[in-house]
C-alpha cells in the first residue's frame, strides 16, 4: 500500500471571506519542482478518499502538493462532518473558482522556484480546473480525473426549485444526511454558462497540456465526458486515459481501507505524467 505523509495544515481567507483550509505536502526533495494544486468534488474535502495518496506521491516525487477544502465545502475539519451548512447553501460556481484562485496564488508565493502552478482535480474539481485554466497563465498543466463536459447537471425539479428561489435538499451517502442548496449557486450559473462556464470552450482555449482519466466503469460521470473534452482540447497537448475495471472513485471510495491495482494505476499515471509534462515547465520557461 502506498504510504501518507502528514501534511502541514494552513489557513487563509476564502472567496465567502471565511476560512479557506489548506493541506501542503512540501516536496520529499532537495529541488522543489514547483507547487500542485488538488481540487475535491462535489461534497468532497481536501483528505477525501485518495488525496492524501496522490498528494503524498507527488511530494514523493518533488512537487509542492497543496489540497484544499473550497470554502463552500461546508467542512470544517478532517473528520469530513459537514459543520457549517450555510456555508454549502450559499456556494456557487464562481465562488469555489475564486477559492482555487487564491490557492494558486497561495502555493506560487512559497514556493521560490517556480512562477506557475499545475492543477489535478478530480469530478467537479477537475472540470473547475479546465475551466480555471483556460484563463490563468500561471498555470503549467492541468489533469482532470473523471470529469464533466459542462456544469450545471442538476435535475429538472431541483432547477425549477432554485427557480422559484427555494432550497434544495442535497443527500449525502458518506454522512447520511441531508444538506441545503441554496439558489445562488444556480442564478450564478444561470447568468454565466455561455461565458465562464462553458467547458468546451475552455478546452478548446486550454493551450497547454491536459491529461484526461477516466474509469470505463463510471456509472456517476460516464467516461464519454472525457473523450469530448479530449474532441475539443488540442490533439497535441492532450492524453485520454480510459481505466479499465474502474469507478467513479477509482476504487478508492470514501476513505482508503484498501489500494487496488484501479487506483495505483490512476496514480502511477498521473504522477508519471506530471513529471513529465509539467514538471519541465516549473520555472515558466
Amino acid at each position: 500500500m502506498l504510504g501518507t505523509f502528514s501534511p502541514e495544515s494552513e489557513e487563509i481567507e476564502g472567496a465567502d471571506g471565511g476560512p479557506l483550509r489548506l493541506d501542503r505536502y512540501p516536496a520529499r526533495r532537495s529541488h522543489s519542482i514547483g507547487p500542485v494544486v488538488l481540487v475535491h468534488g462535489f461534497r468532497a474535502w481536501k483528505r477525501w478518499g485518495f488525496l492524501p495518496l496522490l498528494a503524498s506521491r507527488l511530494a514523493a516525487e518533488g512537487f509542492d502538493a497543496v489540497a484544499f477544502s473550497a470554502s463552500g465545502s461546508g467542512i470544517a475539519d478532517d473528520s469530513g462532518a459537514f459543520a457549517e451548512p450555510q456555508r454549502f447553501r450559499r456556494n456557487t460556481y464562481a465562488q469555489e473558482l475564486g477559492d482555487l484562485d487564491r490557492v494558486v496564488t497561495w502555493a506560487i508565493a512559497r514556493n521560490s522556484r517556480s512562477r506557475r502552478a499545475s492543477l489535478v482535480g478530480h469530478s467537479r474539481g477537475g472540470t473547475l480546473s479546465i475551466l480555471h485554466a483556460a484563463s490563468d497563465p500561471r498555470i503549467a498543466c492541468v489533469a482532470a480525473l473523471a470529469p464533466q463536459s459542462r456544469v450545471g447537471m442538476w435535475k429538472e425539479t431541483e432547477i425549477a426549485a432554485w427557480e422559484r428561489g427555494e432550497d434544495v435538499a442535497i443527500y449525502d451517502f458518506r454522512t447520511r444526511s441531508s444538506l441545503p442548496l441554496g439558489p445562488d449557486l444556480w442564478r450564478d450559473y444561470a447568468v454565466h454558462r455561455e461565458d465562464r462556464y462553458d467547458v468546451l470552450r475552455a478546452a478548446a482555449a486550454l493551450g497547454r497540456p491536459l491529461l484526461l482519466v477516466h474509469g470505463a466503469r463510471d456509472r456517476v460521470v460516464s467516461p464519454e465526458h472525457a473523450r469530448i473534452l479530449a474532441e475539443r482540447a488540442s490533439p497535441d497537448l492532450t492524453e485520454l486515459l480510459i481505466l479499465e475495471g474502474a469507478g467513479h472513485s477509482f476504487q478508492a471510495g470514501d476513505t482508503i481501507r484498501r489500494t487496488p491495482p484501479q487506483l495505483l494505476e490512476m496514480i502511477g499515471s498521473v504522477t508519471a505524467w506530471m513529471r513529465r509534462m509539467c514538471g519541465r515547465d516549473a520555472d515558466g520557461g
